[in-house]
């Protein structure tokens, strides 16, 4: 594969984010809530009233008092976990990201009538009303409004850092000789953010009409209790192996993505890849950069700060490292002296001993 070239970008984090208009209503919300009028409660404490001494009163009360403790009833959780993505994406994408996610979430929720499928096999109808009722009570900043204009000015420097970076590496390759056609990946951490920014990327003035961009999401196998925030899987407008092959054809030309792009997947069409957030290792860093296989890719890694360029470096000596390894011939293999002895004895004894001479 063609190694791309690394780029760094580095923008301004916000000293002091205020919250979006939509944000400061949640957050009301969330802190006027009181785990003792949660359903869920409510029935744990009139069964413990209807059971005898015993080991299964033990297992509820314990259960019941870890969840008053930890504040961790699945509305309550999913209340406090609504909130600080909320917050997050405030911070990181700006006020009207945050608007937009609270909306759509919120809109979700409403749209289900109360029924919420996802989770039919964790809730009572007491518990779903009661998140319904706290739902209803965000006063909700639209986000959706025609001008378009908006979006700039209430996005966070980080986007506009994004866009100029989409912008250029798309002309960069179409001004080539060979004219390539301009293929992007953008690697998100938060499932949640990546929803928001493909929103973003496909409203912005400066993008809306430059690129056609999907969301690619890793898929959950597990049958535990599912998060109340799952239910932003409906903002999904394709499944993955769709959004992939339209990727491949050319119908999406930006597609932004969790991990689940990393690895596994051949994009050979991908010539640019940016990472939103920082890489949380090596592995991370390695897999992501593959993605960008065509001649003359880029891989553009966004930075806060300068400070974690070093650490790419310490990446790039310990990658030449593993390579330099990999192509060693005689590989020196330690071994003790009863497994020399043992190895000779097979071949006194007629045994077979089979030597790749390459590499001994």
């Amino acid at each position: 594969m063609h190694r791309p070239q690394v780029k760094f970008v580095e923008y301004a984090e916000p000293a002091c984010t205020p919250p979006s208009r939509s944000l400061q209503s949640l957050k009301e919300v969330v802190a006027s809530l009181d785990i003792e009028e949660d359903p869920w409660v409510i029935d744990q404490r009139a069964e413990l009233r209807r059971l005898e001494a015993g080991p299964k009163r033990d297992r509820i009360d314990q259960k019941l008092s870890k969840a008053i403790d930890k504040q961790s009833t699945f509305t309550h959780k999913g209340l406090r976990d609504f909130e600080r993505a909320a917050d997050e994406i405030c911070s990181d994408l700006g006020e009207w990201a945050a608007d937009w996610y609270i909306q759509q979430v919120c809109k979700q929720a409403a749209s289900a009538g109360g029924t919420f499928p996802e989770f039919s096999f964790n809730w009572n109808e007491g518990e779903r009303d009661y998140l319904l009722k706290y739902l209803k009570r965000i006063e909700i900043a639209s986000a959706t409004d025609d001008d378009p204009e908006d979006i700039t000015r209430r996005s966070s420097d980080k986007v506009e850092k994004l866009v100029n970076v989409l912008l250029g590496e798309k002309k960069f390759f179409e001004n080539l000789p060979e004219k390539m056609e301009y293929r992007g990946l953008v690697f998100v951490t938060r499932r949640d953010a990546a929803l928001v920014l493909t929103e973003i990327l496909a409203r912005h003035p400066c993008t809306a009409h430059v690129f056609n961009v999907g969301t690619l999401l890793g898929e959950s196998g597990s049958f535990r209790r599912h998060s109340f925030l799952d239910i932003t899987r409906r903002l999904l407008r394709l499944p993955a192996h769709e959004t992939l092959a339209d990727f491949r054809i050319g119908n999406f030309d930006l597609i932004v993505a969790t991990a689940v792009a990393e690895e596994g997947l051949d994009i050979q069409a991908c010539c640019n890849v940016v990472r939103w957030d920082e890489p949380a290792n090596m592995v991370s860093w390695a897999q992501s950069r593959g993605r960008a296989r065509q001649k003359c890719s880029s891989f553009v890694l966004m930075l806060s700060n300068s400070l974690f360029a070093p650490t790419v470096r310490q990446w790039e000596e310990q990658e030449q490292e593993v390579a330099r390894l990999y192509k060693t011939r005689k590989l020196q293999t330690p071994c003790n002296d009863s497994e020399d002895q043992s190895m000779d004895d097979d071949d006194e004894t007629g045994g077979l001993r089979f030597t790749v001479e390459e590499t001994g």
